[in-house]
């Protein structure tokens, strides 16, 4: 090949294309088992949302090329008819305060207007949310979105040893003593008289059943409707009726991964429900944390070091979101409670890069994925604040947040046993061993019927951020640092009703260099600091 065909192999901190933007999408080509050519990354760099063009790219290259060209970017433009959009604004570096740590230190830094200086490296790599296709008819959306989480998924589980030579389902009747097959579930059942399980599954080419023996190690994990997962096989001597399950593997995050760090010693703020407009907004506790920001009392060289701000969903407390929620409300109009929420988040330091994502409260369609806030809602909100989708996937001085409001909660904690609103970071873990933030069609969690699965986990996060539990967890899992990031909101007699108890007002205060990780409760008074382990 010549020098426009030359794989794109990762360099240096010092070399120009070193950057971590670069850097993640090389990871993520490889981890979807491609190599991509030097000018398709460099065309795929210049487009606004490079995650959401790569994922198109994939698509259009399909299963049997491992290599990503020019063309196969420049076709998956032409279908989307964005070959004609404009290019987003030049791109800068920020240089590092400290000496770069490693290949994933340098940072491509969109600019914008900031009050007192320039705001930190963001760069958003993708939203959930796209706009729906209007002329496709309900059932075959839902088709496609079913069909994209399948093959998505399916991707990631072909390159497993374990599942080498994975069969279609339609082709299991022909299958000898052993096999794989890569599958979405679609049933759990349990037989009457010997309570084994029985798993009805499918792919693209049909459905069949498989039997998990009720004494198996298999037996013991628990399936959710929905899923996609690896099963290995086995017929057995006598080739019994049903494939009896081995063994099971899920996409699940990489042990062996590259890891995003920022190369300067900076940190970021995670918080979520502030739920503005309720009766139980814990004023007093705010402003301890405006104080804390603005460099006031005994935490100021740790407050002088916060250059962003994340803020989980449930931005305001809306209205008609439960039974009788109006006797909750200390402000009735919807509009004036967004209002409220700009007063509110103009009282942080404007030098903060300030992310905000809806949640089940806020004022956007209820179905996930769901878009960011509507321009009549956020024009009341400071100028530092992005308004951005539930879920979003973006960089924070190349460390990449995936953040998730966490209303599948309220499907994930009744089936998957023994968890409780109380351990939020163990439902984190399994979302990220599905790589799926919301598997389960037909609960409480509404999904939206588009092109694409949002709710996908792709790439692998280097932080995932929740909401929604109005409780409080930090947690790792494979090198992925957990935060279930606690309410501003006391506890409300609907909660009490739902047997949901509350940890209001505390903060995580995250090293981006090195993903440390400080505990703030403010709810009574000044910040008192916990480090997380």
């Amino acid at each position: 090949m010549g020098p426009r065909g030359a794989l794109l192999e990762p360099r240096g901190p010092g070399d120009a294309r070193g950057s971590a933007l670069r850097e993640h999408l090389v990871a993520y080509f490889r981890a979807h088992h491609k190599l991509v050519e030097a000018g398709a990354l460099q065309r795929i760099l210049e487009r606004p949302h490079p995650l959401d063009l790569s994922r198109r790219v994939i698509d259009v290259a399909g299963p049997s090329e491992p290599i990503i060209t020019l063309e196969m970017v420049d076709r998956a433009l032409e279908e989307e008819g964005l070959r004609s959009a404009p290019s987003p604004a030049p791109v800068h570096r920020s240089p590092p305060t400290t000496p770069a740590a490693g290949p994933m230190s340098a940072v491509l830094v969109p600019p914008i207007a900031a009050a007192a200086r320039t705001v930190p490296a963001f760069t958003l790599l993708a939203e959930g949310f796209i706009e729906p296709a209007s002329t496709r008819p309900p059932l075959e959306a839902y088709e496609g979105l079913f069909a994209y989480r399948f093959r998505t998924l399916a991707r990631m589980l072909r390159g497993r040893p374990e599942l080498t030579g994975a069969v279609p389902v339609a082709e299991l009747p022909r299958t000898e003593r052993a096999g794989a097959v890569i599958v979405m579930i679609d049933e759990v059942r349990q037989t009457a008289e010997k309570h084994h399980l029985i798993l009805k599954v499918e792919d693209e080419s049909g459905s069949a059943e498989v039997l998990v023996p009720r004494d198996s190690a298999v037996a013991r994990q628990t399936f959710l409707p929905d899923e996609v997962v690896g099963l290995t096989l086995n017929f057995g001597r006598e080739r019994a009726r049903l494939p009896r399950v081995v063994s099971v593997h899920r996409p699940d995050i990489p042990v062996s991964r590259a890891l995003g760090r920022a190369a300067r010693p900076t940190r970021a703020l995670f918080l979520s429900d502030l739920h503005i407009g309720s009766r139980s907004f814990l004023s007093d506790a705010w402003g301890e944390l405006i104080g804390f920001l603005r460099g006031e009392g005994p935490r100021a060289e740790v407050a002088r070091s916060i250059d962003h701000v994340v803020i989980a969903g449930d931005l305001v407390d809306g209205i008609g979101i439960y039974p009788n929620q109006e006797r909750d409300l200390a402000i009735k109009d919807v509009f004036e409670q967004y209002a409220e929420l700009g007063r509110r988040l103009a009282e942080l330091p404007p030098r903060l890069n300030v992310v905000v994502i809806p949640g089940n409260h806020d004022a956007v369609c209820p179905a996930e994925p769901q878009p960011a806030l509507p321009p009549q809602l956020g024009r009341g909100l400071p100028s530092n604040v992005r308004m951005v989708g539930n879920p979003s996937t973006f960089a924070l001085e190349g460390v990449v947040v995936e953040a998730y409001h966490g209303r599948s909660f309220d499907d994930l904690i009744p089936a998957l046993p023994g968890l409780t609103y109380a351990r939020p970071t163990e439902v984190m873990k399994r979302m990220l061993a599905m790589r799926h933030l919301a598997p389960i069609y037909g609960g409480r969690t509404p999904l939206a019927p588009l092109a694409r699965d949002g709710l996908v986990i792709d790439p692998a996060p280097d932080i995932l951020v929740t909401g929604h539990a109005h409780t409080y967890g930090v947690d790792q899992y494979r090198g992925v640092l957990l935060l279930n990031v606690s309410t501003w909101q006391a506890e409300t007699e609907y909660q009490r009703m739902r047997n949901i108890s509350p940890v209001p007002a505390h903060a995580a205060v995250v090293g981006l260099h090195d993903l440390s990780v400080e505990t703030l409760d403010f709810e009574d008074g000044p910040p008192d600091a916990r480090p997380v382990a």
